[in-house]
């Protein structure tokens, strides 16, 4: 009988060692899981206030009207923009009257440049420019137009809600109004790809290779050129419809270059030369409270949830003690703005172009039916419905 005891003492001290063995592998596991989870939760919310930072900074930006948006001004073409020098408030308080610091924008040589825009101009200004690679750039150029007065235009609405709230929740308002730019270059791509075809019927006359090209129609009076145009249009045609997956990547590509370069430009905060990237560190100090009660927030309820009851009710312990200074650490303590003035107005700046069109040979009715007017029209066109509803 004895020798039974002592054999079922032996099965249940073994039954009690490989459960406490693996109760002990339970909690470690349990552990990981939740320091793995809270790394995750640090890295998604650190990433999602820098995209609020860097939207923060475009939001200015397009307060100021700097973008190039005018396809007939700087850096489309020569002709310099005159654009109002304004200040645009960053970091409010919630005083009476209510205060901010201060972010301006210089329509300086740097930030008036564009990579792309600028390569386009000079070779749309040398002599030799040629009709069809002037045909491809009026596509590129009335499609970055296009864009910039889209992010210049929706920014500055966004501009106007509460700070708090485009730092909140701007990623999110982001991705949806970047589908819906996204959508709406669709149609305007098949506009300015067959009514810029107009090309296709201009020479260059500039036969000295100084100076700036020298456009003529090219009419029906000179048929072999004439079909030369027509067979273009004809090839450009087929290219769209056939090669359509290719063509219809150029808006994703462009809108993408457009919000990139957006993030390019130079601002001055107080008095101090800023990127949009040195924003992200400003904005983690003046929104540290909202960052860390996030990361506070999912701690806790991680703690429940891997780790049990009594870690969950002891971290909201702990984190009761360091809100009220028990336990002294300093993260829950917000950092005051500094060099405050009074709000200015969120109002967009003024934005003048003067362009002076060339003189042009008026046609027939019959002429203008063949065809049409001079190359790249209707895109100015439509990029000035976009300044009219900028205004």
């Amino acid at each position: 009988m004895s020798t039974e005891n002592n054999n079922l003492d032996a099965i249940n001290e073994k039954r009690m060692d490989i459960e406490s063995s693996i109760n002990s592998k339970q909690f470690t596991s349990n552990i990981v899981s939740f320091i793995i989870s809270i790394i995750t939760v640090i890295i998604v919310v650190l990433f999602y206030f820098s995209g609020s930072s860097l939207i923060l900074f475009v939001c200015k930006l397009a307060q100021s009207n700097i973008l190039p948006t005018q396809h007939n001004c700087y850096p489309y073409t020569e002709g310099k923009p005159d654009i109002q020098h304004i200040k645009t408030n960053i970091f409010p308080t919630f005083t009476d009257p209510e205060m901010s610091m201060k972010m301006e924008f210089p329509y300086d040589s740097y930030n008036s440049s564009n990579a792309i825009l600028d390569m386009f101009r000079e070779y749309k200004n040398h002599p030799d420019s040629n009709f069809l690679a002037n045909y491809l750039i009026s596509i590129i150029e009335s499609l970055m137009s296009f864009n910039y007065s889209a992010i210049n235009i929706m920014m500055n609405a966004v501009n106007n809600l509460p700070e708090y709230l485009i730092v909140w929740f701007g990623p999110i308002i982001i991705g949806f109004l970047f589908a819906f730019t996204l959508l709406l270059n669709f149609p305007y791509l098949i506009c300015v790809w067959f009514l810029n075809m107009n090309w296709f019927f201009k020479t260059n006359a500039n036969d000295e290779n100084v100076g700036s090209p020298k456009w003529r129609d090219i009419t029906i009076m000179s048929p072999f050129y004439w079909l030369i145009g027509i067979s273009f249009i004809i090839l450009f045609t087929n290219i769209f419809f056939f090669g359509y997956g290719f063509i219809l990547s150029m808006p994703f590509l462009i809108l993408s270059y457009c919000c990139l370069t957006s993030l390019m430009y130079k601002s001055v905060l107080n008095n101090k030369t800023i990127s949009s990237f040195s924003l992200i560190k400003d904005v983690f100090k003046y929104y540290k409270l909202s960052i860390v009660g996030i990361i506070t927030m999912s701690f806790v309820s991680l703690a429940f949830v891997k780790l049990g009851s009594i870690p969950g009710i002891l971290s909201i312990l702990a984190t009761i003690l360091v809100y009220f200074g028990i336990i002294s650490m300093d993260i829950f303590k917000p950092v005051a703005e500094s060099q405050l003035t009074p709000s200015v107005s969120y109002y967009q700046a003024a934005k003048k172009c003067t362009f002076i069109r060339p003189r042009e040979v008026k046609h027939g009715f019959l002429y203008n039916l063949l065809f049409g007017q001079k190359g790249g029209s209707l895109s100015k066109e439509l990029q000035n419905i976009g300044k009219q509803i900028n205004k």
